[in-house]
């Protein structure tokens, strides 16, 4: 019976030895752990991993909580610090960190004490697969970058350079509904205008002109001297001749560049499509006197003056700059139809029979060639 008593209490001394011995790697991983994470000094991460490699010596130990959390920020951290694994595992380092991970999720008492610590080995572990989907797409597997996607996407919690990445990933693979979901994310974090144009460029590459508009003046109402935004969204009316509306955002544009010649074409354009003289007269001659060879704003002021002096030929002022820029616009390019054409009204009504005769011979020429 003596016997007995002393192989059972050598037995618990043996056992509390052991789990004392457990309790006590496990701190050393955690403190080692907690020195990397305020040096980044490698050799603790890696006396970290020795530590909590070392503690289980039973089923019990293996199942802890404590261990699993530990063994957890440990081996997430490794998945990230040594993304091209030169160090040896068994397993893979983020398969050791998830499993253990999956034990500790599901502890509330894990999860009421220690939620910064549950966020961050979540992080590492998305961004260790964000890792392996970029290198999956640099080998074109697309099939293992998805499933990588879905593991990231499944423990990203409100990381912005996560979403961030998953945003211009899944642009690049053409994944327009998924991109569009990561680029809203990252707005709502961060709304930098570079964003807003992306997502209008994505929603316009899907069709959904609709959305691609609101998402660009969202951006624009943030940033209205930004000159993406800006400029994005003249360029958006007008390619749909919409030019009151491009007029209405000129001053915008004029903040950001007034001299430049596209911008004041396109504001003489507008101006002249909706029937301010005045104000087209103004933008056309700032191209020109920026550029007096501009074929297009010299057309441009040639023909509304044509079309003023067909209105009025009492009024010669137009006549001679009608003649003046239209003239200048066929020295540029010859063989221009619009151009000859415009010259052919001109001397018909001027009734200049010689000047009208000799252009009209070069248009029956262009045409016939």
């Amino acid at each position: 019976m003596k016997l007995i008593a002393s192989v059972l209490i050598f037995a618990l001394l043996l056992f509390c030895n052991r789990e004392t011995k457990a309790q006590n790697q496990i701190k050393d991983a955690s403190n080692a752990f907690a020195h990397f994470t305020k040096t980044r000094d490698i050799n603790q991460l890696k006396l970290a991993r020795k530590h909590i490699d070392e503690a289980p010596k039973s089923f019990k130990d293996s199942a802890s909580a404590k261990y699993n959390l530990v063994r957890a920020l440990i081996y997430s951290t490794l998945s990230t610090v040594d993304s091209n694994r030169e160090l040896s595992y068994k397993n893979d380092p983020l398969e050791d960190a998830l499993r253990s991970y999956s034990i500790i999720s599901l502890n509330k008492k894990i999860i009421a004490n220690y939620e910064s610590e549950l966020d961050f080995i979540k992080n590492q572990m998305a961004w260790a697969y964000l890792f392996a989907a970029k290198n999956a797409l640099n080998y074109s597997d697309h099939a293992f970058a998805e499933q990588a996607f879905f593991k990231v996407d499944s423990l990203a919690s409100g990381n912005f350079n996560l979403y961030h990445n998953l945003a211009l990933l899944n642009e690049r693979l053409g994944n327009p509904d998924k991109a569009i979901v990561y680029f809203k994310k990252i707005i709502e974090l961060n709304p930098q205008p570079e964003y807003f144009f992306s997502l209008s460029d994505i929603y316009s590459l899907s069709g959904n002109n609709v959305a691609a508009l609101k998402i660009l003046q969202e951006g624009r109402v943030l940033y209205p001297e930004n000159r993406d935004l800006v400029f994005k969204e003249i360029n958006y009316f007008a390619d749909r001749m919409e030019y009151k509306n491009v007029i209405k955002l000129l001053p915008n544009a004029f903040k950001i560049d007034e001299h430049q010649i596209a911008l004041n074409y396109l504001a003489g354009f507008s101006y002249d499509m909706v029937g301010n003289i005045s104000k087209a007269e103004e933008h056309y001659e700032k191209v020109l006197n920026s550029d007096p060879n501009n074929f297009d704003a010299n057309y441009a002021l040639g023909l509304l003056c044509l079309n003023l002096f067909s209105r009025n030929q009492d009024k010669t002022l137009y006549k001679f700059s009608a003649l003046d820029h239209l003239s200048k616009a066929n020295e540029i390019d010859q063989n221009n139809l619009k151009t000859l054409q415009s010259l052919a009204r001109l001397y018909h009504y001027t009734g200049e029979k010689a000047e009208l005769k000799r252009v009209n011979e070069k248009i029956n020429q262009l045409k016939l060639n």
